[in-house]
């Protein structure tokens, strides 16, 4: 299994070549693009030689950046870590590699941070993908994968620098007692390093891999003796022209981000931090987050910060979220394209009328008997109209002892804007409606309950309806009585008398459930 350089992921043989030799992340890649992973025993035959490789390094006082585009093959053919491509990466799954100290920081890290590496390098591997908030646990990626592959995974892909593990020799030991017929054999060091850090104690609580059922004890390790064996880089496995065509038919774009929404609201720790207006808000769960996107709170220039991961960008930059955000946007986007053209439609309305009055009244100049009617007509038309098709209602139900008379400011015609279109107002019902409640009587509240007092009234189209702009605040004020309204009291603030009384009009036509009591409702807009 010797590790294709360039030439070979390309289909030539690599020991007649002179090109410079092909990295694990060329391997990878080229193995992702035909739909295949490296098995269990490929991974750990890669993994071992850097992982020694790196404890040597970091001994010496090296701090290097550490992925797959740094790992080459070595002169004897096992994976070495390369310094002069050690440096911060430029492929997305690369920077995926790299702990979240490496990534606020932007600089090179010491034994713990390549601990981190090493993880999701193997992670890669095994799951064809990358470390991040969207993760599976590997065994969801491939249920034949053993418990013990994913625990090492776990506890090396902690996202707090002071709770993960330090020692790559124990790392390299534990991973060699997964596969050992396939990896060179590093120094015996007991995997129980792996549970102590430098620091503090190992958290798993803290790693990047979703919770799950699975023990968080890692197992123990049989000291199984090293079968000889060639632990070099596989092969690059290439798919058939007909396999990449099911795999593009089968990738439809909204089972994709079902699929994402589902991983990111399968992990209900609350980790995550969004700072809008200089000011965190949160920690949020992943569905929460995403309710916060979906209803607008949060647009994709807000910072997002992950408290497990330590990744910190906008969420129009976050790969996981930036999908989310952009489909509210254009929801945001759509809902003002439909104001606008609701917007415009009314504005041509008002132009045809004006040009229509324009005529009648040429017609007025030559039918002098009736000028007078068509000044009138003029008069009571509402200039004024803008429909505003996005408004809620507030509904308030009285709760007062019914009989209890309320001083009303200024009388039925005291409201602000208020505007009739017949029968009689809330306030002369209100004031009418005497009940006498005995000393020691309980007062008998209203037989309808609040929901259902209140759900005629729940829906604004009739508000937009009647031209009321998004600026005009408006109250409506309902005596019910045998599931009809008896008194309706309009409010506009500002004053809108031709708005008030199309909507007084409109209420007059609701109905509420039979009840021979009557009730009260007020609705604020």
């Amino acid at each position: 299994m010797a590790m294709p350089n360039a030439p070979e992921a390309a289909g030539v043989n690599a020991q007649h070549s002179t090109s410079a030799p092909s990295t694990l992340r060329a391997v990878l890649d080229a193995r992702r693009g035909d739909g295949h992973r490296m098995t269990v025993a490929e991974a750990i035959a890669v993994i071992v030689p850097v992982c020694l490789d790196l404890q040597q390094r970091h001994a010496r006082g090296e701090r290097l950046y550490v992925h797959p585009s740094a790992i080459v093959p070595g002169s004897d053919g096992h994976a070495r870590v390369d310094p002069r491509l050690a440096g911060l990466p430029d492929h997305p799954f690369d920077r995926h590699c790299l702990a979240p100290e490496l990534q606020r920081t932007r600089q090179p890290g010491d034994a713990c941070a390549s601990v981190y590496s090493i993880g999701a390098i193997l992670y890669e591997m095994v799951t064809g993908q990358h470390v991040g908030p969207a993760m599976k646990r590997p065994r969801e990626v491939d249920p034949t994968l053993s418990e013990a592959v994913e625990i090492l995974i776990g506890k090396a892909i902690i996202g707090d620098h002071a709770h993960r593990p330090a020692d790559l020799g124990a790392l390299a030991s534990a991973m060699y007692q997964v596969a050992p017929q396939k990896s060179i054999h590093p120094p015996d060091v007991s995997a129980a390093r792996l549970d102590a850090s430098a620091e503090l104690e190992v958290d798993v609580r803290l790693s990047m891999l979703p919770p799950s059922e699975l023990p968080g004890a890692a197992p123990e390790y049989s000291g199984v003796s090293a079968v000889p064996g060639s632990p070099r880089m596989p092969p690059v496995d290439h798919g058939t022209a007909s396999e990449r065509q099911r795999r593009k038919v089968a990738d439809d774009p909204t089972a994709v981000l079902g699929a994402l929404k589902a991983r990111l609201e399968a992990d209900l720790r609350p980790r995550y931090v969004v700072n809008k207006d200089r000011m965190d808000h949160g920690p949020f769960t992943a569905v929460e987050l995403l309710q916060q996107i979906a209803s607008h709170s949060f647009t994709g220039d807000d910072v997002l910060r992950d408290e497990i991961g330590g990744e910190q960008l906008t969420i129009g930059e976050w790969e996981e979220f930036a999908p989310f955000a952009r489909q509210a946007g254009l929801l945001r986007e759509k809902r003002a394209e439909q104001k606008a053209v609701v917007h415009a439609v009314h504005q041509d309305k008002k132009r045809g009328l004006a040009k229509t009055i324009l005529g009648v009244s040429l017609v007025v100049a030559l039918l002098l008997s009736l000028g007078l009617w068509f000044r009138k007509v003029r008069g009571t038309r509402n200039e004024d109209v803008v429909v505003s098709n996005d408004r809620a209602g507030t509904v308030e139900v009285n709760g007062d002892i019914k009989g209890r008379k309320r001083a009303v400011a200024g009388g039925a015609g005291g409201h602000v804007g208020g505007g009739y279109s017949g029968g009689q107002s809330y306030e002369a019902v209100l004031n009418s409606n005497n009940e006498t409640i005995g000393i020691g009587q309980q007062a008998g509240g209203p037989d309808l309950t609040n929901a259902q007092l209140g759900a005629p009234l729940r829906s604004a189209s009739f508000v937009t309806g009647c031209g009321a702009p998004d600026s005009m605040k408006v109250q409506v004020r309902v005596a019910v009585k045998m599931g009809v309204p008896i008194g309706v009291t309009v409010s506009t603030d500002p004053p809108s008398g031709g708005v008030a009384a199309c909507i007084d009009r409109s209420v007059r036509g609701l109905r509420w459930p039979a009840n021979p009591k009557t009730d009260f409702v007020t609705t604020n807009y």
